[in-house]
Formats: C-alpha cells, sequence, structure tokens
C-alpha cells in the first residue's frame, strides 16, 4: 500500500516541511532553554542527573501481579470492571479446585 502518486507526493511535502521547520523549531528550542536557565523557580537537570534519580527509586509495586490485589484485597482503580470479574472468577475457580483436591487427599 502507499505507493500512489499522491501518498509519494505527500510523503515528499512532508520531508519539504520538516527541513523547513527545522531552523525555527531549534531557535524556538534554544530560546526556551535561554528563558529556563534565567528563571530560578525551575530546575533544569542533565540526562545523567534523571538517569541516576532513577535508578536511586527501588520501590516495590503496590500491586501483587498474579492477583492484581493490594494489600487490603483492592483491585486497582484503573483495573476494568470486566477484568475485575474475570480475575473473581478464575481466583474462585483456583480455591474450589485446591479444596477438592484437599478431600480427596
Amino acid at each position: 500500500m502507499a505507493k500512489s502518486l499522491r501518498s509519494k507526493w505527500k510523503r515528499k511535502m512532508r520531508a519539504v516541511k520538516r527541513v523547513k521547520n527545522l531552523e525555527k523549531e531549534k531557535v524556538m528550542l534554544v530560546k526556551m532553554v535561554d528563558k529556563a536557565k534565567r528563571n530560578e523557580d525551575v530546575e533544569m537537570k542533565t540526562a545523567e542527573d534523571i538517569k541516576e534519580d532513577r535508578m536511586e527509586t527501588s520501590s516495590k509495586p503496590e500491586f501483587n501481579p498474579r492477583t492484581m490485589k493490594n494489600k487490603d484485597g483492592n483491585y486497582p482503580k484503573w483495573l476494568s470492571k470486566a477484568k475485575v470479574q474475570k480475575l473473581k472468577l478464575a481466583n474462585k475457580s483456583k480455591v474450589k479446585n485446591k479444596k477438592k483436591n484437599k478431600t480427596k487427599n
């Protein structure tokens, strides 16, 4: 797909526009960085500083990856209701199977 004359022309024009806007974008970025350096409220960090900060934080995940529950037994807010129901059903069947196996032995 994407081999028609129209798409080739569009791709060519996007490349031309990218080159044309590159100069404007660079000037704008330099201006923004200079303004941020003059402002005392903004803290400038290098990539190495950010990487070091990320390495220092080592926290355990709040939710168990297998059951998706937290320490109180609640599911996360971002988990959909359908997924919660599916997990509850799966956990219920696992518990049922465990009880079945115990009674057999």
